[in-house]
């Protein structure tokens, strides 16, 4: 009998030190988490720069595309030497560039921000109702 009271104390005792325990990997388990969301969201910040040069890119070469088709126009209706038709070649092989840039650019840009820390993020919470 004596025996019983003893283990039924232990375990009261114990039940204080375990949810100190779970309180002080939850906040283990936060301050990672936090971590890794910062440096997730840096390595989005670099990949967004990527993305607004090469869109700069595509921006510049359009607007230099525009210009040449209308130097190819003025060329054109002027009618004093077929060099119209050379910069309507050149003009198109600098939005080509654009275009390419262009695409670039759009590969390049997250498609969503934090996408492995809501993962983390998710399986963290799974394992936590596993454990209540």
């Amino acid at each position: 009998m004596d025996r019983v009271g003893f283990d039924a104390r232990r375990q009261r005792a114990g039940i204080p030190a375990l949810i100190g325990e779970i309180g002080s990997r939850m906040v283990r388990l936060v301050q990672t988490e936090v971590e890794l969301a910062g440096a997730e969201l840096a390595s989005d910040l670099r990949a967004g720069r990527r993305a607004l040069v090469a869109f700069a890119l595509a921006l510049v070469a359009a607007l230099l595309g525009a210009a040449l088709l209308l130097v190819a126009a003025v060329l054109a209706l002027a009618g004093v030497m077929p060099g119209w038709l050379a910069a309507v070649v050149v003009a198109v092989v600098v939005l080509g560039f654009g275009a390419a840039a262009a695409y670039v650019g759009w590969r390049a840009c997250p498609r969503s921000a934090l996408t492995l820390t809501r993962r983390s993020l998710k399986e963290d919470w799974e394992w936590l109702k596993s454990q209540l």
